[in-house]
C-alpha cells in the first residue's frame, strides 16, 4: 500500500459515506467544469451572430439614374434580410427607437431616406457618402455594441462592394457610352482612312490622268483644236481655189492682152473717126462746090469715082470692124462680170475661211494660215474683185455708150458710101444726072458728116473705156497674180493644216483616254472624299459624343468624387447610454463576480449558522439573521471600498454612482442570503461547491460579456434565472444611464432572492435546532 492511501491519512476519511466519494469526483472535475463551460459559453460567439436581434429600419425613398430605377436601400434590405448574419427584425423608425432603448434590439440600422441618391451622386456634380446610421446601447450589451460595430463594419463593406459595383457601373456606363463613342470615332477615322486610300488611289489614278491629259492638251495644243473635222475639205477647196486662181490668171492676162489690142485699136479708130469726120467734112464742102461745078468736074468725078469706091471698101469695113467691136465689148462685159462675180465668191469664201481660223488657237500652223489667208485677201481677192468691177463698168460703158452709136454711124457710114458708089458710078456714067447725083450726093455727105461725128463721138467714148478697160485689166492681171500666189500660198497652208488636223487627232484620241482616266480617278476620289467626309464627321460626333460622356470635373470635384469612391459608405455611430472605456463595458460583469466571490470568501470565515442560537432554542429566523447580519456588515465594507477605487482609484464616472452602490449593496446581500441558503440547506462543504458551480453557471450565461444570444441554447436557457444576470442588467443602466423598467426588475429580482434565501435559510435552520449524530459527525466537513 502506498503511504498517501494508508489508515490516518486525510484521503482515508473520505473513504466514509458517499458524500466524500462524491466531494472527491466534484474536486477532480471542479476546474473541467469551471473552464469547459466558460470556453463552451464562449467558443464561437462570432458563429452565433444570427441570434443577435436587431433592427432594420429602411427610409430609403429610391432615386433615377439613367432613366432607370434605383433601390439600393430596398435591395441592401433584402440582402441583410436573406442573409442573417445577424436576427434582423424590419421596423419603422419609433419601433426601432423603442427596441434599443428597451433591450429589445441590441441596436438599430437605419437606412436614410437619401441611401439611393447618394448612391448614384459620383456622376453628378453632387457626389456624397452614402451613410448608415446606427444606433447603439450600451445599457444593453457593452459587447453587442463593439460586435454590433465589427458586424456594422462588415455591412458597410458589404454594401461599399455593393454601391461600389453601382456607382463604378455609373462611371463605366459613362465611360462605356465615351467608349462607344471612341469605337464609334475609330470606326468614323477607319472610315476616313479608307476614304483617305480611296481618295489616294483616286488622286494617283487622277494623277495618271493629268498626265495624259497634258501630254494630249500639249498635242492638241501643236495640232489645229477646231479644224479636225473640215481640214479635208478646207484643203480640196484650196486647191480648186488655186486652180481656179490659175485659170484667173491666164485669162486676166489674155484680157489684159486683149485689152491693150483694143486701147490701141480703139486709139487707131479714133484717129480714123477724126479724119473720117474731116472727110465727110471736106466731102460736104467738096459736094457742095460739085454741086456748083461739076459740069466742069468730070476728071474729079472719075477721081470721085474712084473715092467713092474706096470709101465704099472702107465703109464696108468700117461698118465690120464696128460690129465686131460691139461683139467683143458685150463679151468683154460678160466675161468681167463673171470674173467680177467669181471674185467677188472668192473674196466671201476666203472672208469665212478666215472668220473659222481665227478661232484657233494662236501660236500653231493655223494662225500662220490665217495670216497667209488674210495677205490672200488683202493682197489677191480684194485688187481682183476691184479690177473685175471696174473691167466690169468699162465693158458695160463701152457696150454701151460706144459700140452701139459707133455700129449706128457704121451701117450709116456704109449706106451712104454705098449711096456715094452709086452716085459717082451714076456721076461716071453720065454727067447729065450730076446734078441731081450731085444734090444726092451733097444730102449724103450731110448724113455721112453726121454718122461721122456720131462715129468720131463713139469712138472716142470707146477709147475712153477700152482705156479703162485695159486699166481693169491691168489690175485683174495683178490680182490674179497675187491671188495665184497667194492660192500656192494658201495650198501650202491648207496641206499643213491637213498634217496639223491629223496631229491633231492623234492628240485628241490621247485626250479622250486621259480624260477616261482622269474621270475614272475622279469617281474614285469622289467617292473616296464623300467616305472621308461621312467617316469625318462621324469622327467628329462620336469624339463629340465621347467628350460629353467622359465628366469633365473640376479639382474639387475630382477629390470629393475620389473621397467617395473611395470610401462609399460611411457609417453614422450614434449612442445611447455610451460606456466611456472597456472598464465600464465589463464593470457590471466583474462587479457582480466580486460581489458573489466577496460573499463566497465571506462565509469561508464566517458561520452561516451559528450554533449557539440554535442551542438556545432561538427560531429559525433569528438564527439565520445572527449568522447573516455579520456577513452584511463585511459586505458593506467590501461595497464601500470597492466604490471607492472604482470612482476614485480607476476613475469610472458612473451617471448614478449612489444608487450604484446602493444597487451593488443589495446584490452582496442577495449573495450573501443566497450562499448561506445553500451552507443552511446542504451543508458547509456541499453547499460551498454549489455556490462555486452556480459562479460558473453565472458567469457563462449572465450576459456579461457577450450577448447571451451568442451562446448555446443552455446558457440562454439558464439566463433568466441567474442572479447575476438582473445584476449585470442594472448596474449597466445605473452606471450609463437609462433607466427603464429592467433596472426595477433586477432590483425586485435581487431582493425577492433574498428574502427568499432568508426564509429558505430561516425554515431548514428551524428544523436543524434538534441534532443528531449525523449532524455531530458529518461525512464531510471543511
Amino acid at each position: 500500500m502506498f503511504a498517501f492511501l494508508s489508515s490516518g491519512t486525510e484521503l482515508s476519511r473520505f473513504k466514509r459515506g458517499k458524500m466524500p466519494k462524491i466531494a472527491v469526483a466534484v474536486m477532480l472535475f471542479i476546474p473541467l467544469i469551471y473552464g469547459a463551460l466558460y470556453l463552451w459559453a464562449f467558443q464561437a460567439p462570432d458563429k452565433h451572430m444570427d441570434g443577435l436581434p436587431v433592427a432594420l429600419v429602411n427610409q430609403d425613398v429610391g432615386a433615377t439614374n439613367g432613366g432607370e430605377s434605383v433601390h439600393a436601400g430596398q435591395d441592401l434590405t433584402t440582402k441583410l434580410l436573406d442573409g442573417m448574419d445577424l436576427k434582423w427584425e424590419q421596423t419603422d423608425s419609433d419601433g426601432a427607437a423603442q427596441g434599443v432603448a428597451s433591450g429589445k434590439y441590441y441596436f438599430a440600422l437605419t437606412i436614410p431616406r437619401e441611401f439611393s441618391a447618394n448612391a448614384v451622386s459620383v456622376g453628378t456634380d453632387k457626389p456624397a457618402q452614402t451613410m448608415l446610421d446606427v444606433q447603439f446601447n450600451d445599457s444593453n450589451n457593452f459587447l453587442s455594441s463593439v460586435l454590433g460595430k465589427q458586424a456594422m463594419a462588415q455591412v458597410r463593406d458589404a454594401v461599399s462592394e455593393q454601391l461600389g459595383e453601382q456607382t463604378s457601373s455609373t462611371l463605366l456606363v459613362g465611360l462605356h457610352d465615351a467608349g462607344a463613342g471612341l469605337r464609334a470615332a475609330a470606326d468614323g477615322s477607319a472610315e476616313v482612312t479608307e476614304g483617305i486610300g480611296t481618295a489616294k488611289d483616286g488622286a494617283g489614278k487622277l494623277v495618271v490622268g493629268m498626265k495624259a491629259l497634258a501630254s494630249g492638251s500639249v498635242t492638241l495644243n501643236n495640232g489645229a483644236l477646231a479644224l479636225s473635222d473640215g481640214a479635208s475639205a478646207l484643203s480640196n477647196g484650196v486647191n480648186t481655189l488655186a486652180g481656179g486662181a490659175a485659170t484667173l490668171n491666164t485669162g486676166a492676162s489674155s484680157l489684159s492682152a486683149g485689152a491693150g489690142s483694143l486701147a490701141a485699136g480703139m486709139g487707131q479708130l479714133n484717129t480714123g473717126a477724126t479724119q473720117l469726120a474731116a472727110g465727110s467734112n471736106t466731102l460736104a464742102v467738096g459736094t457742095g462746090q460739085l454741086a456748083t461745078s461739076l459740069t466742069g468736074s468730070i476728071p474729079d468725078a472719075q477721081k470721085l469715082d474712084q473715092g467713092a469706091a474706096s470709101l465704099s471698101a472702107s465703109a464696108g469695113t468700117l461698118s465690120a470692124s464696128a460690129a465686131k467691136l460691139s461683139g467683143s465689148a458685150n463679151t468683154l462685159a460678160t466675161s468681167a462680170d463673171a470674173v467680177a462675180a467669181g471674185a467677188a465668191q472668192t473674196s466671201a469664201q476666203l472672208a469665212k475661211l478666215i472668220a473659222s481660223t481665227e478661232s484657233l488657237p494662236p501660236g500653231t500652223p493655223a494662225s500662220a494660215l490665217l495670216d497667209s489667208l488674210k495677205q490672200l485677201q488683202s493682197d489677191a481677192a480684194s485688187p481682183v474683185a476691184a479690177g473685175a468691177g471696174t473691167l466690169a463698168a468699162g465693158a458695160q460703158a463701152l457696150s454701151a455708150d460706144g459700140t452701139t452709136p459707133l455700129s449706128a454711124g457704121a451701117a450709116k457710114l456704109s449706106a451712104g458710101a454705098d449711096a456715094v458708089s452709086v452716085g459717082v458710078t451714076k456721076l461716071s456714067t453720065g454727067v447729065s444726072d450730076a446734078a441731081a447725083g450731085a444734090d444726092k450726093l451733097a444730102k449724103g455727105a450731110t448724113t455721112l458728116n453726121t454718122g461721122a461725128a456720131t462715129l468720131a463721138k463713139g469712138v472716142q467714148s470707146a477709147a475712153t473705156g477700152s482705156t479703162d478697160v485695159a486699166d481693169g485689166a491691168a489690175k485683174v492681171s495683178g490680182g490674179a497674180a497675187a491671188l495665184s500666189t497667194g492660192a500656192g500660198t494658201a495650198k501650202d497652208g491648207a496641206a499643213a493644216l491637213a498634217t496639223g488636223a491629223g496631229t491633231l487627232s492623234n492628240g485628241t484620241s490621247e485626250l479622250s483616254t486621259g480624260t477616261g482616266t482622269l474621270l475614272e480617278g475622279g469617281t474614285s476620289l469622289s467617292a473616296g472624299a464623300e467616305k472621308l467626309a461621312a467617316g469625318s464627321q462621324q469622327l467628329t460626333d462620336k469624339l463629340d459624343d465621347g467628350g460629353k460622356a467622359i465628366p469633365n470635373d473640376s479639382a474639387d470635384l475630382l477629390e470629393q468624387k475620389s473621397q467617395v469612391l473611395a470610401a462609399p459608405v460611411a457609417v453614422n455611430s450614434q449612442w445611447s447610454n455610451e460606456s466611456k472605456s472597456f472598464g465600464e463595458g465589463f464593470a457590471p460583469f466583474f462587479i457582480a463576480l466580486a460581489t458573489f466571490v466577496g460573499a463566497l470568501i465571506s462565509w469561508l470565515l464566517l458561520r452561516a449558522l451559528p450554533t449557539r442560537a440554535l442551542a438556545a432554542g432561538a427560531n429559525g429566523l433569528r438564527s439565520v439573521l445572527t449568522g447573516l447580519l455579520p456577513a452584511l456588515a463585511i459586505g458593506l465594507g467590501q461595497v464601500l471600498i470597492m466604490m471607492a477605487v472604482l470612482l476614485w482609484g480607476l476613475d469610472m464616472k458612473p451617471v448614478y454612482p449612489v444608487a450604484m452602490a446602493a444597487f451593488i449593496y443589495l446584490t452582496t446581500v442577495a449573495f450573501l442570503a443566497l450562499q448561506q441558503m445553500f451552507i443552511i440547506v446542504f451543508g458547509t462543504a456541499t453547499g460551498r461547491v454549489v455556490s462555486l458551480v452556480l459562479l460558473m453557471l453565472q458567469l457563462s450565461s449572465s450576459g456579461g460579456t457577450y450577448p447571451v444570444e451568442t451562446t448555446p441554447g443552455f446558457f440562454q436557457a439558464l439566463h433568466p434565472f441567474m442572479p447575476a444576470t438582473y445584476v449585470v442588467s442594472g448596474l449597466r443602466e445605473l452606471m450609463t444611464g437609462g433607466i427603464d423598467s429592467r433596472l426595477w426588475i433586477s432590483v425586485a429580482f435581487l431582493a425577492a432572492l433574498a428574502l427568499g434565501s432568508v426564509a429558505v435559510s430561516s425554515f431548514c435552520a428551524g428544523r436543524q435546532r434538534v441534532f443528531s449524530i449525523k449532524r455531530l459527525h458529518p461525512e464531510l466537513e471543511m
